[in-house]
Order: C-alpha cells, then sequence, then structure tokens
C-alpha cells in the first residue's frame, strides 16, 4: 500500500515538473524566421474623414503610402489639420504613430482612430490582401 502510495505521488511530481519545464520553454522555437519585415517598406492604404455627426462621414481622402505619410487636412469649419502617419515598433509592438497637430496616439497596422472630428482608417494592404486570397477572392 505504501509503495502505491509513493508511485501516485511520484507520478504526479513528475507531471508537475514536465508542466513546469514546458512552460518555460521559448515560445517561438517552431518558427524558421523570427524578424518582422521592415515596417518602413510595409505598403498601407490610408483613408481620411471628417465626421460631422454620428455615422455621416464628410470629406473623404484615400490613398496608398509606404514608409511615412503626411497631410493637411482643411475641415468644414476652415480649420487646418495636419496629420503625419509613420509605421514604428512601440514597446515592442508594430504600430503606427498618428500625430494630429500636436497629439500622438498610435494604432495598430489594421487600426481606426477618431480624434474630435477627424476619422483616420489605416489597412495593412498585404494583410488585406492575403485574407481576400484566402477567402477565394481573385489576386490584384
Amino acid at each position: 500500500m505504501k509503495l502505491t502510495r509513493f508511485k501516485t505521488v511520484l507520478g504526479v511530481l513528475a507531471g508537475f515538473a514536465a508542466g513546469f519545464f514546458a512552460s518555460n520553454l521559448p515560445s517561438a522555437i517552431a518558427a524558421l524566421n523570427t524578424a518582422p519585415k521592415e515596417l518602413s517598406s510595409k505598403a498601407f492604404e490610408v483613408a481620411v474623414f471628417e465626421v460631422k455627426q454620428k455615422l455621416t462621414p464628410g470629406k473623404f481622402l484615400e490613398t496608398e503610402f509606404s514608409g511615412s505619410y503626411t497631410q493637411t487636412v482643411t475641415m468644414s469649419d476652415g480649420k487646418q489639420r495636419r496629420i503625419e502617419l509613420t509605421p514604428m515598433l512601440h514597446k515592442g509592438m508594430q504600430v503606427v504613430r498618428l500625430q494630429d497637430s500636436g497629439h500622438t496616439s498610435y494604432m495598430g497596422l489594421n487600426g481606426t482612430t477618431l480624434n474630435g472630428t477627424l476619422l483616420v482608417q489605416l489597412r495593412d494592404k498585404e494583410a488585406t490582401e492575403a485574407s481576400l486570397k484566402a477567402e477565394g477572392w481573385p489576386g490584384q
């Protein structure tokens, strides 16, 4: 009886030890290429809207950029807003820094942000095309 109890306790301890060692293994053992694509060479699509009321878009600007993007937009009230988009690494994450007339925020590579009445929408062109291709849409 004591031998059975000893074997059971030994088996449980061995299981805990195996789980402990497995949880401390590096998470990227199976990764072939861990270096992310250089952010300055990624292609993005950007759309800029003026939102006057909820769900009502005003002026619309859509373009594609790579590297960084700067645009001055004249709002309907006559004020000018200068936006600058820069893909970068921030706190270990791939983000796009949005500078909007002195205000700085960060958004994902496929993100949307609203600052007052100015809405900026960003799409990673490569990821969007891969997603559409995976869904069966023809390539471009």
